[in-house]
């Protein structure tokens, strides 16, 4: 037995062999040729896609804030991570559905996921719908209405994750001197012009105008004006980003709202408004 680690390299002989032979038969017979070089990279899931199209900017702090608010346990049924089971972030509307606000605080609850559990249970299932079928009209009613005083809690503390237009570093901004400045590249802009620079639909960066339409430097995704999901091209020139203009109206809870182009100026307002 002391000779076998010194003949290790050698032990390893008749099984490339072998393998060479079984290539060698398939391109003789079977007319196939061995292939070379790494593999093709396997096509994304569609699930990722969906998660990519839509926004994406739940953070470790708001993941850690809904464990504690649920007391680390399932939002649903109360049972807690153990041996056979773990707590998955569950998109309360799935990704599947068009009205999906995408994975951020006010869409993510911890459900238990393995055998039986509640995130198997729900996967692409109305939510509602599917809360009835597994606790029963009188239960699911008051869970839902648990669900929907947490989402109202944080809806308000959800993370802005603002970036530079042109590296995608993260920003800041000096009120008194109203100019936002990147930590990475040191680019500096006032309030006016960041109402003119649309943000990027799945992490909120903005984005520069190109030739195809706009540029997320953070996610290196180029936004066309028929592929930008979120975004309102103006009516009129097709080549601006809409913004919303808030003002003032006469009374104290009155306001008025309308969009402008930042490309043409030009002004619009709901159709429901004209």
């Amino acid at each position: 037995m002391a000779n076998d680690k010194s003949m290790g390299g050698s032990g390893a002989g008749p099984i490339r062999t072998v393998a060479g032979f079984g290539g060698w038969l398939k391109e003789k017979i079977l007319g196939r040729t061995p292939q070379s070089g790494a593999r093709a990279p396997l096509p994304p899931r569609a699930y990722d896609v969906r998660k990519q199209q839509r926004p994406n900017t739940l953070t470790a702090a708001e993941w850690e804030r809904a464990l504690d608010y649920w007391g680390h346990c399932c939002a649903i049924c109360g049972r807690p991570r153990g041996l056979w089971h773990t707590l998955a972030q569950d998109h309360w509307i799935p990704l599947t559905h068009d009205d999906c606000p995408g994975t951020v605080a006010s869409n993510i609850l911890p459900l238990c996921h393995g055998e039986g559990g509640c995130n198997n249970s729900k996967g692409k299932k109305e939510p509602v719908a599917w809360l009835t079928s597994r606790l029963g009209k009188a239960r699911a009613r008051q869970k839902l209405q648990e669900i929907n005083a947490y989402f109202a809690a944080v809806r308000p503390l959800e993370v802005r994750r603002l970036g530079c237009p042109r590296c995608g570093a993260p920003v800041d901004l000096e009120r008194k001197a109203d100019l936002w400045t990147c930590a990475g590249c040191s680019l500096e802009w006032d309030s006016a012009t960041a109402a003119t620079m649309p943000q990027c639909p799945t992490c909120e960066c903005w984005m520069l105008e190109t030739r195809k339409g706009y540029r997320c430097p953070r996610c290196d995704v180029e936004w066309t004006r028929a592929a930008a999901p979120g975004l309102e091209w103006c009516p009129g020139c097709k080549r601006g980003v809409l913004y919303a203009v808030v003002s003032a109206g006469e009374g104290d809870d009155e306001t008025e709202h309308w969009w402008r182009c930042p490309v043409c100026q030009r002004e619009w307002v709901e159709e429901d408004e004209r």
